[in-house]
């Protein structure tokens, strides 16, 4: 080795072993997290293309005949989109969370192929197992989603209901509307009839009242 690189050989043993370090400690893609992530995108474009699809639906629905029927039909097709979303978003966090157990299993065996001290003794009756609050925190989100997922299907069937329950009075309203529309006519035509009879028989009894005229 040349002299006047020798007071340098320890800055660049230095710099090539950084160099390793960076390499080494360069993240890992995960092809889970990134599917779990597509299907997070996905379920997000669903929902927002269902709620741009009612809000057109409602619309145009305003200038039909049955506007309830044609919004409670908008509303089930959105829910039928939403319901698609939940879906992936369901598959997603089952994803994220068996890679989140993954990991910390690996980090567990990490821990335990490192030098430790002696492991105090286990008390008497054997040892507890501790929940993982990952886990644990990852469960009852998913509880309180379903729980938020169930109201607002309770709300969206109790508005369906009331939507058609207002349409069908609406509708037997107008029936009986017709119906009586008709026996009104047909009351007027039966006067009209009544009343034609009554003038014919009147001329008829005129008529038989005349004197005979006199034979020539």
């Amino acid at each position: 080795m040349l002299p006047h690189l020798r007071p340098l050989l320890p800055l660049l043993l230095a710099l090539a072993c950084g160099g390793a370090f960076a390499v080494d400690a360069a993240p890992e893609t995960n092809p889970e997290l990134e599917r779990a992530a597509k299907l997070r995108d996905e379920a997000k474009a669903l929902r927002k293309q269902a709620d741009d699809t009612l809000a057109a639906e409602e619309r145009k629905c305003y200038e039909r005949f049955l506007v309830n029927r044609c919004i409670a039909q908008a509303k089930d097709a959105r829910l039928a989109t939403v319901s698609k979303a939940r879906a992936l978003e369901a598959e997603a966090s089952r994803t994220e969370l068996a890679q989140k157990q993954r990991a910390a299993e690996e980090s567990g065996r990490t821990r335990s192929d490192a030098p430790t001290e002696a492991a105090a003794p286990a008390p008497e009756g054997g040892f507890a197992i501790q929940p993982d609050p990952m886990a644990d925190s990852t469960r009852r989100q998913r509880e309180a989603d379903a729980v938020r997922a169930k109201e607002a299907q309770q709300v969206e069937r109790k508005q369906k209901d009331a939507d058609k329950a207002k349409a069908r009075a609406q509708a037997e309203a107008e029936a009986a509307g017709r119906a009586d529309a008709a026996a009104r006519d047909r009351a007027r035509y039966e006067e009209r009839i009544r009343k034609r009879e009554t003038e014919k028989a009147e001329d008829a009894a005129k008529d038989a009242a005349k004197p005979a005229k006199p034979a020539n």
